[in-house]
């Protein structure tokens, strides 16, 4: 199997490619196909040597793509994510991850013929409206789009539901490597997608949910080189923190509660952990926040992060809320729809054990776990 796959790049080419985009050096491509030797792998992508089906099939599996990726006559280039990471980060094997999500997502989307909603929360800002008060505007616009998906007094507690079910953004939870944060993408085929670290804190995660949602509603005010690589914090990635605190912690709803835990407005450290578990969100997010408001200085709230007691007094407040059992990788909405497309025979077994990453032998299982068994689905069409 080789040549031409019909469009400018041959089947080598693209085989190479995917490789690369995964960071996978020969050798270490050829170790996990099981290959004897890099030079075997080297002589495939230089069109030297042919390859079977189980090979190329095997090579698929390892890069994240589809077969359609290395047969489709013109194939459009990866959307690029927006990145939050340090500089020394390599994105490439968890971003064909994301992916690769993202891709399997929109086909069960499109089998069961699902509109997307997404479009509704974006703003078409222009560039100028950030120039001279883009904090001011990040602060509206997140207490604007609270008020746009009615997420209520504490909107920690419905924003992951809401985006999921109500906007259809598809929301994957994967385990990050240190110096990764989370990712956001918006792509015409794929729609919208964010990738959060599931190792957080919850309180950190619903931060960063809000935070790359600033990024999906201004996808086309700021340039990818505005937001930047993900190592700096760039002016729009500021308007994204203050868009979240507003969004998190609306103000009327922030300063009631303010006034139930210091009515005599006297704060006290253990008054602000009270708020942030309250709100779900951050400690440090809570006393910004009250700058920004105006009800705390600058100066107070500096010294106060950089007090080791509140740090310890945090720790201990929360110590119940750290172990509490991690997201699960794939929504519950992805996980739906999988099911659905298996029982209506729109996808194979195969192919919804690789969506779900199980075993084939695991589907049936799977199918009565998650309350999916034929007989129900089927007394449910008729009805």
């Amino acid at each position: 199997m080789t040549g031409k796959t019909g469009g400018t790049k041959s089947l080598n080419e693209r085989l190479s490619e995917a490789r690369k985009a995964m960071g996978f050096s020969l050798a270490q491509a050829s170790e996990l196909l099981g290959i004897n030797n890099y030079q075997t792998l080297s002589a495939i992508e230089s069109g030297k040597r042919k390859l079977n089906a189980h090979e190329l099939g095997a090579m698929a599996d390892l890069y994240g793509r589809s077969l359609d990726y290395f047969f489709q006559a013109e194939m459009a280039p990866d959307p690029v994510p927006l990145w939050r990471k340090s500089a020394e980060s390599d994105v490439g094997k968890i971003q064909r991850v994301f992916l690769s999500f993202l891709e399997n997502y929109s086909k069960l989307e499109e089998l069961l013929s699902l509109k997307r909603r997404w479009k509704g929360i974006q703003r078409n800002y222009e560039r100028a409206d950030f120039s001279e008060r883009g904090f001011n505007v990040a602060d509206k616009l997140g207490a604007e789009i609270c008020d746009l998906l009615d997420l209520g007094s504490r909107p920690a507690a419905n924003l992951l539901n809401v985006l999921e079910n109500d906007l259809r953004i598809k929301i994957l939870h994967v385990p990050l490597d240190i110096g990764l944060s989370g990712a956001s993408v918006v792509e015409s085929t794929l729609g919208v997608g964010i990738l959060i670290n599931a190792k957080d804190a919850p309180w950190r995660r619903n931060f960063d949910l809000a935070h790359e949602l600033f990024h999906v509603v201004t996808w086309n005010v700021f340039s990818h080189g505005e937001v930047g690589n993900g190592t700096v914090k760039t002016k729009p990635e500021q308007y994204a923190d203050t868009f979240a605190s507003s969004l998190l912690l609306p103000k009327r709803h922030l300063s009631n509660a303010l006034e139930e835990v210091a009515p005599n407005h006297q704060i006290r450290y253990v008054d602000i952990i009270e708020l942030a578990k309250d709100f779900e969100v951050s400690t440090s997010a809570v006393l910004w926040r009250l700058v920004t408001l105006g009800i705390l200085k600058r100066r107070n709230v500096e010294k106060a992060i950089d007090d080791p007691e509140l740090k310890k007094i945090d720790r201990s407040m929360r110590k119940g809320m750290y172990y509490k059992k991690p997201p699960s990788k794939f929504p519950t909405r992805y996980v739906s729809l999988a099911c659905r497309c298996l029982l209506e025979g729109r996808i194979s077994r195969g192919t919804f054990a690789k969506y779900l990453e199980i075993e084939r032998a695991e589907v049936d299982g799977f199918l009565k776990q998650s309350g999916f068994m034929q007989e129900s689905y089927e007394k449910i069409a008729f009805a």
